[in-house]
């Protein structure tokens, strides 16, 4: 009845479009806008007619709900996040015409919702379908969660098989990850959490795996903020980096603050004096396989984010080089000469820095060190 009934609604409107004379007055309902007719009554658990941010949670986290019906829940809940009109609960007409292709408000509903079902389509079922993880295969989803990325690439760079070791079977297909101390469950994530976390071009599910289980852990040991929501919610809105990095670590982290290069001009003692004290935090990282991340403040560089967290990958300090790797991946190719004005080419979200002109686009940088997290005060920034 359900599949009669959806033919007969597309032929009803083929033969408004037929006497309309192609007219583009009238227009084929998306795909979208279709899902939402028939599955709204489904999704709208209290019958009220509305669809609250729960009810989309709870259709999120449904296993039952596959492929281009999980692709439009995916598309609604990262639509709405943080839309004002969504604190009271759409109804379905109003979800319908915000999805309306015609509008500029429904082509960004539109291409989320095919961005979900992309991610669907492509995912692999196995956690590491090539055996092992890989860096160059993720890309950060439409979620601000940097943050929690960063720290995973700085880690898997510089001794991958902590990575892997982060994660065993759990029970009914789902998985454990660890972080530190804490052994987060993760139950096998849905086709609609798949939309929503990061891609992986195919390469397994165990970059989603992650971000789900940091969102677990976020809610539970994270600020206040993050306890309200899903998992997902939880790491979707910008949060600490070197917090994270201790947190898969389970190690305490040191800060190192380029803060120096706003106070004195690079000829000083001082400015040189901490920079040669930077080279030797460097090198003793590098030499201890410390896994390294840092952030950008506002940035004016092209392929720079501002406010964007990096894993730092390698430090060359025969040419003096940083190797970067931005959590969003892809390709940049600067419009002039590689620098602070034009940016810096980048492959697979991979590029390389000069140190005394990354000290002036970024704000700082950390890395972890031999002392346990636990039962530790933080340690001292740097530089002294």
């Amino acid at each position: 009845m359900v599949a009669f009934s959806h033919i007969f609604t597309r032929l009803a409107w083929m033969s408004l479009l037929f006497l309309s004379g192609g007219s583009a007055l009238f227009t084929l309902p998306s795909e979208m806008a279709d899902i939402i007719d028939r599955r709204f009554s489904k999704w709208d658990l209290n019958r009220d007619r509305r669809l609250s941010t729960t009810e989309i949670d709870q259709a999120v986290s449904d296993p039952l709900l596959r492929d281009s019906e999980a692709a439009a829940i995916a598309a609604l809940k990262r639509g709405l996040t943080g839309d004002p009109a969504a604190a009271t609960g759409p109804g379905k007409d109003q979800l319908q015409q915000r999805v309306d292709a015609r509008t500029a408000d429904g082509q960004h509903f539109q291409e989320l919702f095919t961005l979900a079902n992309k991610r669907i389509q492509q995912a692999q079922p196995r956690l590491f379908a090539s055996g092992r993880p890989q860096l160059a295969t993720i890309h950060q989803g439409q979620l601000g969660n940097c943050f929690v990325l960063a720290p995973l690439g700085a880690v898997l760079a510089v001794t991958p098989d902590r990575v892997s070791q982060m994660f065993t079977s759990g029970p009914a297909n789902g998985y454990y990850v660890r972080f530190g101390k804490y052994q987060i469950p993760v139950p096998k994530l849905t086709d609609a959490e798949l939309a929503l976390t990061a891609g992986n071009e195919g390469d397994g599910v165990w970059v989603n795996v992650y971000e789900k289980a940091a969102g677990a852990a976020q809610k539970v040991i994270g600020p206040a903020a993050a306890a309200k929501g899903s998992a997902i919610d939880a790491i979707s809105s910008g949060g600490s980096v070197t917090h994270f990095l201790s947190l898969i670590t389970g190690r305490q982290i040191q800060r190192f603050s380029f803060e120096f290069t706003r106070r004195n001009a690079n000829e000083t003692r001082q400015y040189r004096d901490c920079l040669l004290q930077l080279r030797t935090w460097l090198d003793d990282a590098r030499r201890e396989r410390h896994a390294m991340v840092c952030t950008t403040r506002d940035s004016r560089t092209p392929g720079l984010a501002s406010n964007h967290a990096w894993a730092v990958i390698a430090w060359d300090n025969t040419s003096d080089t940083i190797t970067l790797w931005n959590p969003h991946g892809g390709n940049f190719r600067p419009a002039g000469s590689s620098g602070p004005v034009h940016g810096y080419p980048a492959s697979q979200g991979i590029l390389k820095v000069p140190l005394d002109e990354f000290i002036r686009l970024f704000s700082g940088m950390a890395r972890e060190t031999d002392t346990p997290a636990s039962g530790s005060r933080e340690l001292p920034a740097l530089p002294e």
